[in-house]
C-alpha cells in the first residue's frame, strides 16, 4: 500500500564527496584518492551505498549503545567461527555477528571519515537491488534483531537482544460485572505510538497503555464467567520494561477517502528524561523506571521520498564536541590547484546568514588564512601519531578552535558601534554530548536542536531511551578500544598504517606539477601581445613539488637556464590569449613563500624577465590591459588583425588605427560589424563612445571593425541574408528536484536558429527555476529509444537534430562541451552494476576512457578492457589499441560500450584463447599406426551443426606479437604444457581454425603470413585440429562440412570434411559433382543446400532457381545460362559452411525441404528471443521514463525487506 514510501528523496542521504569533482580537475588515472581522515569531531560516519541511510542510522545507534557493542565483542571465534571457513558446509560460521564486529571496530578505530557496510550487507544476502531500495527503519529494527538472535543461537550471546530490548505488554479485557480478567502476554522490541490526537509522548503512552476502551452497546464482550454479553474494559498494559526502550512513531497513514498516503507533520514532543513508572501496570519500589533519551532517528521528506539520519548522544564520550556555532568553516583545496575541494558546513548557518544581512565583509565571514606550511597542504592526519589511539582521542567536551578563525567571533569584531551579544553556552557534561550522524558526515549539535524535530517534514521517527541506572565505568569513557578484541584492534591498526602510506603516496603524486618557463630574452612585443622570436627556444619545461618554496623554484630555473635569466629578474604568470601571450600578476619575491600559496599550478606559464621591457619595448601588465584580438578592414581588401588593450578608449584606438591605415585622425570613422540571424550590418560608433574603453563597449576577441574615411564614403547597412523566423514548439519535462520550482512540465516556443544553451535559458525561465546543479542539461525523450544523451549547447536547435513537437527533459548536471561525447557502459560479468554514463573528450585515448569508467564503476583493480556494441547492444570489436583516440576508434556520441573483465595484452600483442577439438581416440600417441593405415580426416568426432562447446576443451591462452607468423603461432602452441604429451610430427599436421559464434569457421592459411595480415584480434578464438596427414591449404581451396540426410527421416549423419578446389570455378554444378563423388551417388539424383545456422534455415543450391539481375536481353540475342559464383552473394560459400545432401530417389517431390526437428525448435526459440528482446526494450524504455520522476504513479514497486540467516539451531 505504501509503495516506495521510504525511497531516497533526490539522493538526500547520499553525501556526495565533491572533493574530486571540483572545477576542471581531472582524475589521475590509476591513482584513486585514499579515504579522507576523520572529521574534527573524532567520530566515523558510514557510506551510503545508494539508499541505505536507514541502515546507517540504526547501525550508528547500535554502535553507540555500549551494552550492545560490548556484548557483541565478547563473542570470540570459538563461538562465531572464522570468515575463511564460511564456504565450508561442515562449519557453522555466524557471518552477520562477525561482520558487525568488524564494522564496529572500524567505526571506533579506523582513521577514516566514513566506513563501508558492503561486507555487512553481503552477509545479509543483499544484492545491488536491495542497496538501492530504501526501506522503513522501524521494519529494519525488527528484522535485524531477529536475524541477530537467529545467528547467536547456541552461543553465550543468544540472549543479547532479549536482555537489552525485550519487554512485555499484556492485553487485558476486564468484565464490569464479575471483575474477571482475560489477558494475553506479548513480548515487544519497540512500542508503537500513534501521533493522531496525541501532542506528546506522554499523552501517547497514556492513551495506548493506561487508558482503557469501553466495550458496550453493539460491541459488548461475552464473559465466560457470566456466560453472557456484558460491558467490559479493554486495553494494553506494560508489564515489564527492557534496558533499552524503543518507541516507533506512526507518522505515515493512508487516507481512504482521498485514496492517498500522507505524513503526520504535526508537533509531537518527547522529553529528554522519561519516568515509565507512570505508564506501567505495576512498579515495585526497587525497580528503576527512569529513562534518558540517547538516540533519535529522523525522517526528512514526504510520503514519496525521504532520507534518514540520527541524533545520538555520545554515552562513552568517544568524540570531541564543539558548539555548532563555533565549528570552523574550512575550505580544503585540491593539491593540484587552488579550487575549493570540500566544505565543512557544521557551523551555524542561520547566524552566518544574519551576519551577511548586516553587511559583514566576506573576508571576515570566511576567516581564512593562507596555507604556508606543509601541514596545510597535506591530507589532515597524514602525520598523526598512530601508535596509541587511546591517548590521541580527545575527551568529550574539549573544544579546539584549530587554525581557522572563528566565523562568528570574527564577524562580531568587525561590527562597530554594536553591543557584543553573548550566546549562552550549553554546559558540556561527559556522556551527554549530542552528534548528528548523517551517513558519511558527523557533526556536533546541541540538545536544543532536538526540539526542532518535534514536527514538520523533517521530524523524529524512532526514539531510543536507556535506563538512568545503566552507568558506565570510568575506564570506558573516552577509550574507543575498551573491550574491543585484540585481533580486531590489530587489524584496524594495520589498515590505518596502510592508509597513511596511501595518503603520503597520493600527496606526493598530486603535488607534482609541471610548468613552462618562458624567458624574456627570447620574446618580443609585437601586434599588441608577447610573441616568441623565431628560431629561439620559446620555453623550458620544469617538473617540481608544489610544497617547495619560491626560493627553491628560482634555484631550479637558474640551474637549468642560467644564461637566459637576467641579473635582476622577476617572475610573472603568463597566459595564452587569442592575440598571443599576456603577462598577469607578479609572483611574490619572498623566497620563503610556498608555491602552493601562489597562483602557480599545473600547466602554468611562468615568464622570467627584468620586469621593465622586452627588446627595448615597455609593455602593460595585468587583467585591466588584456589584449583583444580585433580585425579591422580599412580598404578593399586591406585588413589588419592584432591585439588591442581592452582598457584603450575608442579615441585612443582611432589614433592608433590612423597611423596604421593612413587615414587622418579627424576623418577616420569606426563601425562594428554585427551579425544576427544571418543578417550582417555595420553599426557606426557614436561620438559619445570616444571616451569609453573597448571593454565598456563590449568588444570581444574575434570582433570585426570597419575603418572608413568620412570624406570618401559613409557607413551603410549591409544586409547579407534573410532568414524566415519560424518558431518551434517543444514539450519540456522538469526533472530538477529541489530547484525552487513546482512546475513539472511546460511548452516552450523558440526559433530554430537559437542555440541549445539559449533554449535551456528559456526553459529555466519558463519553469521559474532558481538554480540547477552544474547548470543543468537537456536530453531528448524518444518514444522508441528512451532517454537520449545530453545535447551539446554550442549548436543550434536545428543542427542538434531537434524537430518540432519533440519531448525534452531538463535535468541536473553539466552539459557536454563541444569536443566531448557521452558514452554509456555496462559491466561484464558484473551484471548487478547498473549502466553508467560518462562525458569524455573525443581526443581522449582508450586508456583514459577505460580508467575513467573503472573509477566511475568503483572497481579496485584495472583488470578490465572495453568492447564496442552495435545499435542493439550486441558485442562488437574489442578496443585493443589503448593509445588510439576515441575519434580514431569511430566512437560517436551516445555509443554504448562493454566494460569486460580481463586485462588486454601490451600494445602490438594478442591474447588468444586456444581450444582443442576433442579426439575420438584418447591415445593420441598412436598417430603413427593411424598414418600406416591411411586414415583420412582429423582425429576428432565430427561437430554437429548446432553450437556444442562440449566438443572442444580449453587448452590455454597465449600472448603473441601481431608481427609473428602463423608458423610462430603453431610452434608456440605446441610448447604449451597441455600439448607436450601430444605427438605432432610437423607443423602441417596441425590445423588452426577460428571459432565464431560457437562454430568452427575459417582455416588459417600460409605459414609465412603474419597474424596481423590474418586479421586476428583480441576477440579471436582458436581451435586446434590434429590431422592424420599433412595439409597446406591454398587460398583457392575451401573446407566444407558435408552432411548426408538419412533416407526417409529428417536427420543427418555426422559431417565429413570436403576440401573443394575452386581454381577452375565455383558453380553449383561443380560443387554437386564433387559432393556426388564423395557420397558415391549419381549427380542427377542429389540435391544440395547450404545451412544458415543463425536462422535455422536451408538455402537450396540450384542454378535453375537463380535469377540473374542485370540488363534485359535484347531481341535476336541468344540467352546464355547465367554464370553463378557460389563465393558471391547470396550463397557466399566459405570455410566451415555446412552443406546438406539429399538423395532424391527417396524423396523426389520435396527437393527443397532440408529441415530437421532441431530446426523447428530453433525457429521457435528465435521467435521467443525476439519477443523477449522487444519486452526488454520496452522495460528499458519504461525504466528510463520513470527515472528521476517523483510522481506517485511512477514509483517503483515496493520490495520486501529480508535478511538471510543460516540455520544454527
Amino acid at each position: 500500500m505504501f509503495g516506495d514510501l521510504f525511497q531516497e528523496e533526490n539522493g538526500g542521504g547520499t553525501n556526495v564527496d565533491i572533493s574530486h569533482k571540483t572545477g576542471s580537475e581531472k582524475p589521475k588515472l590509476g591513482l584513486p584518492a585514499p579515504p579522507r581522515p576523520r572529521l574534527e569531531c573524532g567520530l566515523c560516519g558510514i557510506d551510503n551505498q545508494g539508499a541505505t541511510c536507514y541502515l546507517n542510522s540504526l547501525l550508528q545507534t547500535l554502535l553507540l549503545t555500549p551494552e550492545f557493542r560490548e556484548s557483541l565483542f565478547q563473542l570470540g571465534p570459538e563461538e562465531l567461527g572464522q570468515l575463511q571457513d564460511k564456504e565450508d558446509q561442515n562449519s557453522k560460521v555466524r557471518v552477520i555477528p562477525i561482520q558487525l564486529q568488524r564494522l564496529f571496530a572500524k567505526l571506533l578505530l579506523s582513521n577514516q571519515q566514513s566506513a563501508s557496510t558492503s561486507e555487512l550487507t553481503d552477509s545479509f544476502g543483499w544484492n545491488n537491488r536491495e542497496q538501492f531500495q530504501q526501506h522503513d527503519v522501524q521494519e529494519l529494527n525488527r528484522i535485524l534483531f531477529s536475524a541477530i538472535e537467529d545467528s547467536l543461537v547456541g552461543t553465550s550471546g543468544q540472549d543479547l537482544i532479549s536482555r537489552l530490548y525485550h519487554g512485555t505488554v499484556v492485553n487485558q479485557i476486564i468484565c464490569q460485572e464479575c471483575g474477571r480478567i482475560s489477558e494475553r502476554e506479548e513480548d515487544f522490541l519497540d512500542l508503537t505510538i500513534a501521533l493522531v490526537d496525541n501532542g506528546s509522548l506522554e499523552n501517547g503512552l497514556l492513551s495506548s497503555y493506561v487508558e482503557m476502551e469501553t466495550m458496550d452497546g453493539n460491541n459488548q464482550y461475552r464473559c465466560e464467567g457470566c456466560a453472557k454479553l456484558v460491558n467490559a474494559k479493554k486495553g494494553a498494559k506494560i508489564r515489564s520494561l527492557p534496558q533499552i526502550l524503543t518507541f516507533s512513531l506512526l507518522r505515515f497513514s493512508f487516507d481512504f477517502q482521498k485514496m492517498e498516503r500522507y505524513k503526520e507533520t504535526g508537533r509531537f514532543s518527547f522529553p529528554m528524561e522519561l519516568d515509565m513508572g507512570l505508564f506501567c501496570e505495576s512498579v515495585s519500589s526497587m525497580e528503576d523506571t527512569s529513562y534518558e533519551l540517547f538516540s533519535v532517528v529522523i525522517h526528512r521528506g514526504s510520503t514519496y521520498g525521504g532520507h534518514y539520519h540520527a541524533y545520538i548522544r555520545d554515552v562513552d564520550n568517544l568524540g570531541k564536541w564543539t558548539h555548532p556555532d563555533e565549528d570552523n568553516f574550512q575550505l580544503h583545496s585540491v593539491p593540484s590547484d587552488s579550487k575549493v575541494q570540500g566544505l565543512n558546513l557544521s557551523f551555524g548557518l542561520l547566524q552566518l546568514a544574519e551576519d551577511i544581512a548586516e553587511g559583514a565583509p566576506v573576508e571576515a565571514l570566511y576567516g581564512m588564512r593562507a596555507a604556508h606550511s606543509d601541514s596545510d597542504i597535506r591530507y589532515a592526519g597524514v602525520n598523526e601519531e598512530k601508535s596509541n589511539i587511546k591517548n590521541d582521542r580527545p575527551k568529550g567536551g574539549a573544544s579546539d578552535s584549530g587554525s581557522t578563525t572563528n566565523v562568528h567571533q570574527e564577524t562580531q569584531r568587525k561590527k562597530k558601534g554594536k553591543k557584543k551579544q553573548e550566546r549562552p553556552v550549553e554546559p558540556v557534561v561527559p556522556g551527554y554530548c549530542w552528534f548528528d550522524f548523517n551517513d558519511a558526515r558527523v557533526c556536533s549539535i546541541t540538545s536544543k536542536q532536538i526540539e526542532r524535530q518535534f514536527g514538520g517534514k523533517e521530524s523524529a521517527y524512532m526514539l531510543f531511551y536507556r535506563k538512568k541506572s545503566m552507568h558506565r565505568p570510568q575506564e570506558a569513557l573516552g577509550d574507543p578500544m575498551y573491550k574491543v578484541p585484540v585481533d580486531l584492534v590489530q587489524e584496524v591498526l594495520l589498515c590505518n598504517e596502510e592508509l597513511v602510506k596511501q595518503r603520503e603516496e597520493y600527496e606526493s603524486v598530486v603535488n607534482k606539477i609541471t610548468i613552462k618557463v618562458l624567458f624574456g630574452q627570447n620574446h618580443q612585443y609585437i601586434g599588441g601581445a608577447v610573441r616568441p622570436i623565431v628560431d629561439t627556444c620559446d620555453h623550458m619545461q620544469l617538473t617540481l613539488d608544489r610544497r617547495k618554496t619560491m626560493g627553491e623554484l628560482r634555484v631550479a630555473i637558474l640551474e637549468q637556464c642560467c644564461d637566459l635569466v637576467p641579473s635582476v629578474s622577476c617572475l610573472h604568470i603568463a597566459k595564452q590569449v587569442p592575440s598571443g601571450l599576456h603577462l598577469y600578476d607578479q609572483v611574490l619575491d619572498d623566497d620563503s613563500v610556498i608555491i602552493q600559496s601562489t597562483n602557480i599550478c599545473d600547466g602554468t606559464l611562468l615568464f622570467v624577465w627584468d620586469g621593465k621591457q622586452l627588446q627595448g619595448t615597455q609593455i602593460q601588465i595585468g587583467h585591466h590591459c588584456e589584449p583583444l584580438l580585433l580585425t579591422v578592414s580599412y580598404g578593399n581588401p586591406s585588413q589588419l588583425s592584432q591585439g588591442f588593450a581592452k582598457n584603450l578608449t575608442l579615441g585612443e584606438l582611432s589614433l592608433l588605427l590612423s597611423e596604421q591605415t593612413g587615414i587622418g585622425a579627424n576623418r577616420l570613422r569606426l563601425g562594428r560589424i554585427s551579425v544576427k540571424d544571418g543578417d550582417s550590418k555595420v553599426i557606426p560608433f557614436k561620438v559619445a563612445d570616444e571616451s569609453s574603453t573597448l571593454e565598456e563597449l563590449k568588444l570581444h576577441d574575434g570582433d570585426e571593425l570597419i575603418a572608413q574615411d568620412s570624406h570618401i564614403s559613409e557607413f551603410g547597412h549591409v544586409l547579407l541574408s534573410t532568414n524566415e523566423n519560424k518558431l518551434w514548439t517543444f514539450e519540456v519535462e522538469n526533472r530538477c528536484k529541489d530547484c525552487g520550482s513546482e512546475a513539472v512540465a511546460t511548452l516552450v516556443e523558440v526559433d530554430k536558429a537559437v542555440s541549445v544553451e539559449e533554449l535551456k535559458a528559456v526553459i529555466i525561465s519558463k519553469l521559474y527555476i532558481e538554480e540547477i546543479q552544474d547548470g543543468g542539461r537537456i536530453r531528448v525523450q524518444d518514444n522508441n529509444w528512451g532517454l537520449q544523451t545530453p545535447l551539446h549547447e554550442q549548436q543550434s536547435v536545428e543542427s542538434a537534430g531537434l524537430k518540432p513537437g519533440m519531448k525534452l527533459v531538463l535535468e541536473p548536471g553539466a552539459a557536454p562541451l563541444h569536443n566531448e561525447i557521452t558514452l554509456s557502459f555496462s559491466c561484464v560479468p558484473s551484471s548487478d552494476v547498473p549502466d553508467k554514463e560518462i562525458c569524455v573528450s573525443k581526443t581522449s585515448t582508450v586508456q583514459q576512457c577505460l580508467g575513467l569508467m573503472i573509477e566511475v564503476a568503483a572497481f579496485d583493480n584495472d583488470d578490465w578492457h572495453l568492447r564496442k556494441t552495435n545499435w542493439c547492444r550486441e558485442e562488437g570489436d574489442v578496443l585493443d589499441d589503448l593509445d588510439a583516440t576515441l575519434e580514431q576508434c569511430q566512437l560517436r556520441d551516445g555509443d554504448h560500450l562493454l566494460l569486460e573483465a580481463g586485462k588486454l595484452p601490451p600494445k602490438g600483442f594478442l591474447k588468444l584463447p586456444v581450444f582443442l577439438a576433442k579426439c575420438s581416440r584418447p591415445d593420441t600417441t598412436k598417430m603413427s599406426s593411424q598414418f600406416s593405415r591411411g586414415e583420412q580426416g582429423t582425429l576428432g568426432v565430427s561437430i554437429p551443426r548446432t553450437t556444442d562447446n562440449s566438443r572442444r576443451v580449453h587448452v590455454d591462452s597465449i600472448i603473441i606479437a601481431k608481427t609473428f607468423t602463423l608458423a610462430d603461432l603453431k610452434l608456440q602452441i605446441m610448447t604449451l604444457p597441455s600439448m607436450t604429451d601430444i605427438a605432432i610430427p610437423t607443423l602441417d599436421f596441425l590445423r588452426i581454425r577460428l571459432i565464431e559464434n560457437g562454430r568452427l569457421t575459417s582455416v588459417l592459411r600460409g605459414h609465412s603470413q603474419t597474424l596481423q595480415r590474418l586479421k586476428l584480434t583480441n576477440s579471436s578464438q582458436l581451435c586446434l585440429q590434429i590431422l592424420q596427414q599433412e595439409e597446406d591449404l591454398r587460398k583457392n581451396q575451401v573446407l566444407l562440412h558435408i552432411q548426408q540426410r538419412v533416407p526417409e527421416t529428417r536427420t543427418y549423419t555426422h559431417y565429413r570434411e570436403l576440401i573443394w578446389d575452386i581454381s577452375k570455378g565455383a558453380t553449383p554444378e561443380m560443387l554437386r559433382q564433387v559432393i556426388a563423388d564423395l557420397v558415391l551417388l549419381p549427380v542427377e539424383t542429389i540435391a544440395i543446400a547450404k545451412y544458415l545456422c543463425d536462422k535455422y534455415e536451408w538455402m537450396p543450391i540450384d542454378s535453375s532457381s537463380f535469377v540473374r539481375k542485370g540488363k534485359k536481353h535484347q531481341k535476336n540475342q541468344k540467352k546464355s545460362p547465367p554464370k553463378i559464383n557460389l563465393r558471391n552473394s547470396p550463397y557466399q560459400i566459405k570455410d566451415g559452411d555446412v552443406i546438406g545432401v539429399k538423395d532424391l530417389t527417396f524423396d523426389p517431390l520435396n527437393t527443397d525441404d532440408f529441415s530437421t526437428p532441431a530446426d523447428d525448435e530453433g525457429k521457435a526459440l528465435l521467435i521467443l528471443a525476439a519477443e523477449e528482446k522487444r519486452r526488454r526494450r520496452k522495460e528499458n524504455q519504461n525504466r528510463t521514463n520513470a527515472s528521476d520522476n517523483s510522481s506517485p504513479s511512477s514509483k517503483r514497486q515496493e520490495v520486501g525487506l529480508t535478511i538471510k540467516v543460516g540455520n544454527f539451531r
